[in-house]
């Protein structure tokens, strides 16, 4: 089997390449379905929807406020849909707006409050406490090695 995807190395995909694929499909989808997000709401008593979640978990990650442009970006989203979950989290007190400094006064940086952190805090100790029991025999070696090919993987989907 040869590829034709742009930048995609030629040549047949290996079988453990092909499994390791597959197996990365089944955890994106399962972590991001409905049923995984509605049970992590009633674990950590985490009102707010899955896109909004993953809007503050990139907020909470970063070093200082986003521009929107940046943080659809970062989310693989357009703008728009970014503008309107900012306006919803900002009503909730979990973001703040705040004008870019200078001429332009259209742009706009977005940052998390103190609340939208403990709510991201309350999801990742419940998502960790799940993950930790999922994996309660595999040793740190293993996990280290396990994160290094997730984060891999992740950055090239993200570079696309």
């Amino acid at each position: 089997m040869t590829s034709s995807l742009p930048g995609a190395r030629s040549g047949s995909v290996a079988p453990s390449t092909a499994e390791l694929y597959r197996s990365l499909s089944d955890l994106a989808y399962a972590v991001a379905s409905a049923r995984t997000h509605a049970r992590l709401r009633a674990q950590s008593g985490v009102p707010i929807d899955r896109a909004s979640l993953a809007l503050l978990r990139v907020l909470a990650a970063a070093p200082a406020p986003y521009r929107m442009g940046d943080l659809a970006d970062a989310l693989l989203v357009q703008a728009s849909h970014v503008t309107r979950q900012t306006r919803t989290l900002e009503e909730e007190g979990l973001v703040t707006t705040v004008k870019e400094p200078g001429d332009d006064h259209r742009v706009r940086r977005i940052g998390i409050t103190e609340n939208g952190r403990d709510l991201v805090a309350r999801a990742e100790a419940t998502g960790q406490l799940w993950l930790a029991d999922a994996l309660h025999d595999f040793t740190p070696d293993q996990l280290h090695a396990a994160a290094a090919v997730i984060k891999r993987v992740t950055d090239v989907y993200r570079d696309e």
